[in-house]
């Protein structure tokens, strides 16, 4: 059965970690006063005694055991939350102690046996323990200081008010295609220009057919059928070039997006790491394909449509005013309205617009996250909240679009009912007139057609805003990526011929940028001499892979230095410097293609006996049990081939650099005993010599074949450096603590660190408490008797 000391650790548990359990006293009074008699667990737990009824304030001994009061009375049930559901389940255990306390008490007082329950105890309030949340700790304060100081903003940053530091930009964009837009220009005004030809023409036809002369009709010195045969064959050439001038845009809009992308790929490509710590891929796959349409529409199609709208409107503007000046003045009455309601629906629609992008990009990000991991989704079962999570960002993109439709459908209303009311008031008038005789019929019906054209210009001048609007909100979230530099360039700094030389790492100092509180090297001092073959161990998160990627310049330091033949690498050119070192990394990333193509990745022009020297180095046997040998296609990521496979395929492309230093991060990790025993006598026969090999590496395979072992510490510092023989002849030293605990599987260095009394667990912490409950229980049991023989 369970000790007391047992339950004293659960009614600690419940007193301190559960300052809201007395609204749970109201809803388990019932269970409380179901007993016959205070145990002696439940006076504990109360606060009295057996004999006294001395009792916290707040609660009273009579109170929870007076069926009076705890009987018939309704039970009020309090709202519960997940700290009050845990507590419950201490109350269910402290329940079933307290039946069991009296005959408990009767064993121990006649027999003084120790029960033999405990073990069954301890696992229980284990269990309790394990239902905790986590606490904080001063690792996790440090990590919550981000800095996102690379992070792209979802909205862009804007120049200028209203954007138009964007826009002066967005026609920049289009000036290596002026040529061919001046020719779609010229086009646009020959088009026009046929096109307000047209009502000029038809109010001349209708005062001919009017006046009633049958004998000998012409307009501009040409009979109806010369007038209508040149008519035709004008609006023939107006055709044309309205054709000119929609091929040129669209094919000039393509160039301007093709060139936005590669600008962008390729500013995008020379990003350092903080970046790309700070981005998600989503996000930026978003601006590179979405973004990229908008702004090249924007410049070609949308302007075009603007400058179109902008001449017919002027040309026919001007017309009306040399047709009458008085209905003139009573249709510039409706374009202050018009014009404001532009503006402020064009400041809406961009705002809207960045929104949708913002958006599109996590919806992006999503689709490539998830269906990049969909083995790992579809053995978790996770294909429905995978879809739930996409579907519910369709529904907030959804949301916005509705509200953008809402939005123009508004503008578009009001602005066509004020036109549809100005129309009639024109009517109005210019009947009058008409009756008058100071306008003609054939005058009204023209600049009623020219009224038509104006306000279809202003309607495209309009849509021409909101679009341009777009744009901006689209270009700026592009024009943000293509002005950050990166903080590591790549081809600035000295050109590195030879990475030979000894490695050496100067009380160096770092933190990743996005969690600069939390350093990961505090003082890091080691060399590494040249041509030697290196192991670097140390606990997990203690920064193995941080000397990999600092090496390869992907973080510089925050403090130190790190040379390389005495010469410090912060100087040297990144791109050249990387060009001597090759990297296999514990997940090998191959990309889409051949394997040959993967095996000569970091030297395209390698010839053809150059990879296949390559891959037999590094055992890539199986590639003769393929169909199309180094020909085949490995798919997306390499999912064509298991991880033995694809790690010989990384190691092989690693050795066709023939680098001066080369880095095998878990190189191994994935082949089998008779693979990586192939490889390891490659690389060693390979490599000793004129090649620094660094390793770094759990298995003891790895670690014995180097001549020198770096252990790394949790602090961030070197501990010890030694050859493997010397460091695990030494049983204290901290590489042969870290392979005992690695081989043990942590059971060993938990008993030593248990009897020399040092970083006690939890559960050895409560298994001493229970044994020494169960040695003062006799005493504690003694005092209360005569205590309550005592009492009055």
């Amino acid at each position: 059965m369970p000790s007391s000391a047992a339950r004293r650790v659960l009614s600690l548990q419940l007193a301190e970690g559960y300052p809201a359990v007395p609204r749970l006293f109201i809803l388990a009074r019932g269970l409380w006063a179901a007993s016959s008699g205070p145990s002696v667990t439940q006076t504990r737990f109360l606060g009295a005694t057996p004999s006294r009824d001395h009792v916290l304030p707040a609660f009273s001994l009579p109170t929870y055991l007076s069926r009076a009061q705890c009987g018939p009375a309704p039970v009020k049930l309090a709202p519960l939350r997940p700290q009050s559901l845990h507590a419950f389940k201490i109350f269910a255990t402290l329940r079933r102690f307290s039946h069991d306390a009296r005959p408990q008490q009767q064993v121990r007082s006649s027999a003084g046996a120790k029960l033999t329950e405990e073990p069954e105890t301890r696992q229980e309030a284990q269990y309790e323990v394990e239902d905790q949340e986590f606490k904080k700790s001063d690792r996790a304060t440090k990590a919550a200081q981000v800095n996102l100081a690379a992070k792209l903003s979802k909205e862009g940053k804007a120049q200028g008010k209203a954007g138009r530091g964007e826009i002066w930009r967005l026609i920049k964009v289009a000036r290596p295609e002026l040529r061919w837009l001046a020719l779609a220009f010229v086009f646009l005004v020959i088009s026009s220009t046929v096109t307000m030809s047209i009502p000029f023409s038809v109010g001349r036809i209708l005062d001919l057919a009017t006046k009633g002369e049958a004998d000998d009709i012409r307009l501009f010195g040409l009979t109806l059928n010369q007038f209508f045969a040149g008519l035709g064959a004008i609006l023939t050439l107006g055709a044309m070039a309205n054709f000119g001038r929609v091929v040129l845009l669209r094919i000039v809009g393509e160039r301007v997006v093709a060139r936005l992308r590669s600008q962008l790929y390729r500013r995008t490509y020379v990003q350092d790491a903080e970046f790309f710590d700070a981005n998600r891929v989503g996000d930026l796959i978003s601006r590179l394909s979405s973004d990229t349409v908008i702004v090249g529409k924007s410049v070609t199609q949308n302007l075009s449509d603007g400058l179109r709208a902008l001449f017919s409107g002027g040309a026919g503007f001007a017309i009306m005013v040399w047709t009458s000046p008085q209905l003139t003045g009573l249709l510039l009455l409706m374009f202050p309205p018009v014009a404001i309601g532009a503006f402020f629906y064009g400041r809406a629609i961009r705002n809207i617009s960045r929104a949708i992008q913002k958006n599109l990009g996590t919806l992006t990000k999503i689709a490539e996250e998830r269906l990049g991991n969909i083995k790992t989704s579809q053995a978790f079962v996770g294909e429905v909240q995978e879809v739930g999570r996409y579907n519910k960002q369709i529904r907030e993109i959804f949301a916005l679009g509705k509200k953008e439709s809402l939005t123009a459908a508004t503008f578009f209303a009001l602005t066509g009912w004020a036109g549809n009311m100005t129309i009639l008031a024109m009517l109005v008038v210019g009947g009058s007139f008409v009756r008058s005789g100071s306008m003609s019929l054939g005058e009204l019906t023209s600049f009623m057609m020219y009224t038509a054209f104006a306000g279809s210009s202003l309607f495209g001048l309009s849509g021409f805003y909101s679009e341009l609007m777009k744009g901006v909100g689209a270009a700026s979230r592009l024009f943000e990526l293509q002005d950050r530099r990166p903080g590591i360039h790549q081809t600035v700094g000295v050109p590195v011929k030879s990475a030979q030389g000894p490695i050496h790492f100067q009380d160096v100092i770092f933190a990743y940028p996005t969690r600069p509180a939390v350093k990961i090297f505090n003082g890091l001092s080691f060399e590494i001499p040249s041509g030697s073959n290196v192991c670097v161990v140390g606990p997990s998160g203690g920064g193995k892979s941080t000397v990999a990627s600092l090496l390869l310049r992907f973080y510089n330091p925050m403090a130190g230095t790190i040379t390389i033949n005495g010469v410090d690498i912060s100087k040297m050119n990144a791109k050249s410097l990387r060009r001597r070192i090759g990297m296999v990394s514990q997940e090998p990333v191959l990309f889409s293609g051949t394997i040959a193509d993967n095996i000569a990745y970091g030297r395209l022009m390698a010839s053809r006996m150059e990879i296949i020297s390559a891959a037999r180095r590094a055992n890539c046997n199986f590639i003769s049990d393929l169909p199309d040998g180094l020909e085949t296609q490995v798919g997306a990521r390499g999912s064509q081939l298991s991880g033995g496979q694809k790690q010989r395929i990384a190691i092989a492309r690693a050795l066709l650099k023939d680098p001066d230093i080369l880095i095998l991060d878990e190189a191994t990790s994935a082949l089998d005993a008779e693979s990586e025993t192939l490889v390891n006598e490659a690389l060693a026969g390979l490599l000793r010599g004129h090649n620094t090999t660094i390793s770094i590496a759990h298995r003891l395979s790895t670690i014995k074949r180097s001549d020198q072992i770096i252990v790394l510490n949790a602090e961030g510092r070197v501990a010890e450096i030694g050859s493997y023989a010397k460091l695990a002849a030494d049983t204290g030293s901290a590489f042969s603590k870290l392979m005992e605990w690695q081989m043990s599987g942590g059971d060993v260095p938990e008993k030593r660190s248990s009897e020399s009394g040092a970083n006690i667990t939890e559960a050895e912490e409560m298994e001493q408490e229970l044994a020494l409950g169960e040695e003062q229980e006799p005493d504690e049991m003694s005092s209360r008797v005569s205590e309550g023989a005592k009492a009055p």
